[in-house]
């Protein structure tokens, strides 16, 4: 059996440049040559014994690729708790062919040609997830070998998939025809990724709230908050006209001049003042979605927030709970036991009279012919040498030790109490160190405020990871899509 299909078709005539067009002047044509010739071929197409089907493909769209492999329109990586997520299942022979002979297929429990099953999985587990037909009025709605389905899944979880089956018998015997999806992940929609700009922090109805101070509005502050509240927003939303508002009177200069953060459009404008070729390929979008394209428009490495490292903050001007001097620790007394070696930790020393803070950071028990208390490297501070490399300020004499020696020059004197005796002519007791200085433990820590930031990581509602390069790339798929997806009502 066969029959004959007539094709016709126009050449391509978009390189050719026509006079005519020119001297008609014609407005808006779209065709370069007026005077097209059109070209027919006839085929032959003959029935013959259908090609075993191998295997099932699963993408968004069907389109899978004709004698090879496709991955183009696989299944997105990520998606949203509860969305409803399209695919098309389409069955493909050995040489990756479609199956456009068979039926095409309906739910079912996959025991014939014609009945999918089909399964969400993690692993080896079998999910709860509603699957559905999508099939609408198509103009080929018997045959072409695939499904166009749909799914919901009230769950969230990681490297899901989806697979099919069905049982060919066709060319006799029974064969079980299985195949399944890329894996994708289901994340919730709640608390998705989130980035928040510097200064998009502003919560306006808060702030609205907080000049309420006569009586009459403060006790009944539902119109400011229910009403003028509701239109300016919280900081929840980065969207809200408060938000925006105050982002763009805050950020004005980044935003405008400055080409390593400036927002596309103005990015465009400050090209064209130079007469750079500029290629636009969209410069509309809807408002959620131009601040994320704005926002990683940026240079990845520009996202990252300048830290302050700075480690030896003591002063805490009169004020605990500020954050100042929060490298400062407790107080150590003269008698009090400290460790050397590997377990040395710094010491803060505060001159009283210079009223400054010195890390103090050198072990003192590496010193030269130093005494230890008892058999491990503990000593005090009321044993001070000036041979420890502290370099305290102190009057001559202060911690100012010698040995006395015979005329073989070995120790003649080695103590006086537990430490080294003073030296006759001038030496003082280091306890007068108390006069002089004030210890303290040190608190390792760095400051960690932001020198600079774009990216607010402060901002409580922020949770994107900027620590690796493929981390924000992953970040800024599922961004996008939630952002599409909620506008669409998908999700």
């Amino acid at each position: 059996m066969s029959s004959q299909v007539n094709i016709f078709a126009n050449f391509d005539t978009t390189a050719v440049i026509d006079p005519e067009m020119s001297y008609y002047n014609l407005p808006r044509n779209e065709l370069p040559v007026l005077n097209q010739i059109t070209a027919s071929s006839r085929l032959i197409i003959n029935a013959n014994t259908p090609i075993n089907i191998d295997r099932l493909w699963i993408t968004t769209t069907g389109i899978d690729g004709i004698g090879y492999t496709d991955t183009t329109f696989n299944l997105d990586s990520n998606y949203f708790q509860n969305q409803i997520i399209y695919f098309t299942v389409r069955a493909k022979t050995l040489n990756n062919y479609p199956a456009k002979y068979i039926n095409n297929f309906s739910l079912g429990d996959g025991e014939t040609i014609e009945n999918i099953f089909l399964e969400l999985v993690d692993g080896d587990q079998t999910l709860t997830a509603t699957f559905s037909s999508d099939f609408g009025n198509l103009s080929a709605d018997l045959f072409g070998g695939y499904f166009k389905g749909a799914f919901q899944y009230n769950g969230v979880g990681n490297n899901l998939k989806i697979k099919a089956r069905i049982t060919d018998t066709t060319n006799g015997g029974t064969r079980e025809i299985n195949g399944e999806s890329n894996t994708f992940n289901i994340i919730p929609s709640v608390s998705g990724k989130e980035f928040r700009k510097i200064n998009e922090d502003n919560d306006q109805r808060k702030n609205f709230l907080s000049y309420l101070y006569q009586p009459n509005l403060k006790d009944n502050p539902k119109f400011f908050s229910d009403i003028i509240g509701q239109i300016v927003g919280d900081s929840v939303d980065p969207d809200t006209l408060g938000v925006k508002l105050y982002e763009k009177i805050s950020n004005f200069l980044i935003n405008s001049n400055d080409i390593d953060y400036a927002n596309v459009d103005n990015l465009i404008s400050n090209l064209k003042l130079i007469d750079s070729n500029v290629n636009k390929f969209s410069e509309k979008y809807p408002a959620s979605l131009k601040r994320i394209v704005d926002f990683f428009s940026v240079n990845k490495s520009k996202m990252i927030p300048v830290k302050n490292y700075f480690n030896q903050s003591f002063n805490d001007k009169g004020r605990p709970s500020s954050g100042f001097g929060k490298n400062l620790g407790s107080e150590i007394t003269l008698s009090t036991t400290l460790t050397g070696g590997e377990y040395f930790k710094p010491i803060v020393a505060y001159e009283k009279f210079g009223e400054r803070y010195y890390l103090l950071n050198t072990d003192p028990t590496s010193s030269f012919d130093f005494r230890y208390l008892g058999i491990n490297r503990t000593f005090q501070i009321s044993s001070y040498n000036t041979r420890w490399g502290w370099g305290l300020d102190l009057p001559r004499g202060v911690g100012d030790f010698t040995n006395m020696l015979d005329a073989s020059g070995n120790n003649l004197i080695l103590e006086e109490g537990d430490f080294r005796i003073l030296n006759e002519r001038d030496g003082i007791s280091p306890n007068n160190i108390s006069d002089y200085y004030t210890f303290y433990e040190y608190i390792s820590t760095i400051d960690n405020s932001n020198i600079y930031a774009f990216y607010d990581d402060t901002n409580i509602n922020t949770n994107l990871d900027l620590t690796t390069l493929s981390s924000i790339d992953d970040s800024i798929d599922s961004i996008i899509l939630k952002d599409i997806y909620s506008g669409s009502n998908l999700i």
